[in-house]
C-alpha cells in the first residue's frame, strides 16, 4: 500500500484537492502548512518559495 500525502505552498489548495479526492474515495493526508511550514519547522534546507 501507498500513502498519498498531498502537499503545496501553504496547504490551503491541498487541503481542497484532498476534498475532491475523499468524494472520488480517494484517502489521503494534507501536509498542513504546507511546504512553508516544513521548510521552517523540520527541514531548512527545503527552498521556500
Amino acid at each position: 500500500g501507498h500513502r498519498l500525502i498531498a502537499h503545496c505552498k501553504m496547504g490551503g489548495r491541498s487541503a481542497k484537492a484532498l476534498g475532491i479526492l475523499k468524494e472520488a474515495g480517494i484517502e489521503g493526508t494534507n501536509l498542513k502548512g504546507g511546504i512553508t511550514a516544513w521548510s521552517q519547522e523540520i527541514d531548512s534546507s527545503v527552498p521556500q518559495y
